[in-house]
């Protein structure tokens, strides 16, 4: 096992954005990013012992289970892992958008009680627009509510909404309605059945 860690740790891996490559990263840099909410599974990274390049999220160096593992051994990466102040989960659920002009559709992806990740049907939003979601009536949400968000990350998305392409926006909650904010605390702090799950849908990030 030290053996394999050893050799996973001195790898040098690059990273495509569009048409551009970035690198070399160490394997430490890389988790590093995936916490910092900078690198996800659909962006795709190459290393010198593979044949091409291939998503983060179909990689076993990149597992969620190995990235546990990692920080349960105190491996010596487990210093590139840190504290989220705010718990993050795994949600898939319906959104609107609007920017004062358009109206939009689209999902989350995770939420935390500060944040989410959600693709929008969009590729013109700009980083420090502001933009007010909706949060429809779902499976996993039984009330509609609002919030008020700021756009820190864009990235583009191989999954599509519809004929159009659909984006990745980080966004950061600058005000949520009170109904709201008590359902982002059910879904990030573990007050969920397994019924409102919706068989797996949402999970816990460790």
């Amino acid at each position: 096992m030290g053996g394999v860690q050893t050799a996973t740790n001195t790898v040098q891996w690059y990273i495509l954005r569009g048409e551009m490559k970035y690198g070399p990263y160490e394997y430490k840099s890389l988790i590093t990013m995936i916490q910092n909410g900078e690198l996800f599974d659909y962006n795709y990274v190459w290393a010198p012992h593979m044949e091409n390049w291939t998503l983060v999220g179909d990689l076993q160096e990149f597992s969620k289970d190995r990235l546990c593992r990692l920080i349960e051994t105190k491996d010596h990466l487990s210093g590139a892992f840190k504290e989220r102040k705010f718990p993050r989960v795994d949600l898939v659920t319906p959104v609107y958008a609007h920017d004062d002009h358009t109206f939009f559709d689209g999902n989350t992806l995770s939420v935390s009680e500060n944040g989410a990740l959600v693709l929008l049907n969009d590729p013109l939003l700009q980083l420090g627009q502001k933009i007010m979601i909706n949060f429809r009536v779902s499976e996993n949400n039984p009330q509609t509510f609002n919030v008020l968000c700021e756009i820190v990350r864009k990235n583009y998305s191989k999954q599509r909404l519809n004929v159009k392409s659909g984006l990745h926006y980080a966004v950061r909650f600058l005000q949520v309605q009170d109904q709201g904010m008590a359902q982002l605390t059910k879904w990030t702090r573990g007050g969920v059945s397994k019924e409102e799950t919706n068989d797996g849908i949402l999970k816990v990030h460790e």
